[in-house]
């Protein structure tokens, strides 16, 4: 299912952008994301746009670390890979983007300036449809990745039938023989 091809991002964002500076603390941001009850912050130097820090971040990059969130600053866990959309393109656009780049939310700019946010929620509110195109970008890239497969037959080695054969440097082994 396809979304209208001229709704424009402008449209879905939410206007407006809560950001947190790089020089600020993870505890800082941390608490802002509670306050303002988000789930990710754009990131920015000089009101500039430098990147994004979500609270997966948080969780992989410092407590899971056992790191102590007043000594870690968001420019050292926040994603610099930013993906920015204007305002004016297309929404199946952008969305594809996002899909591509698995990000949860894109920052919005208009004539360079950030101005909201559009994020997968907002998407999934106008385009129920945008779930399956991120399900079949997963299940495409699983389909990229070669799979183990397993066969039976006699192993290779030990000459005993096995139902879950492998191969390893070019011979066939059960599971005893790996």
């Amino acid at each position: 299912m396809a979304v209208d091809s001229e709704v424009q991002v402008k449209e879905l964002m939410t206007e407006g952008v809560i950001a947190v500076e790089q020089e600020k603390t993870v505890k800082e941001a941390a608490q802002l994301l509670k306050d303002e009850e988000i789930r990710g912050l754009v990131v920015v130097d000089d009101e500039d746009a430098v990147g994004v820090v979500v609270c997966r971040d948080i969780v992989y990059e410092v407590v899971a670390d056992n790191k102590d969130p007043e000594d870690v600053l968001v420019k050292d866990i926040m994603s610099t890979d930013l993906v920015v959309a204007d305002e004016d393109e297309l929404l199946d656009d952008v969305a594809m983007a996002m899909a591509r780049n698995d990000i949860s939310r894109v920052p919005v700019v208009r004539d360079e300036m950030l101005v909201g946010i559009l994020t997968q929620t907002d998407i999934l509110r106008a385009w129920p449809g945008y779930a399956e195109i991120m399900g079949e970008e997963v299940e495409m890239q699983a389909e990229a990745t070669p799979r183990e497969t397993s066969r039976e037959g006699v192993c290779e080695s030990c000459e005993n039938y096995s139902e879950d054969l492998k191969e390893v440097n070019g011979m066939l082994l059960c599971e005893e023989c790996r």
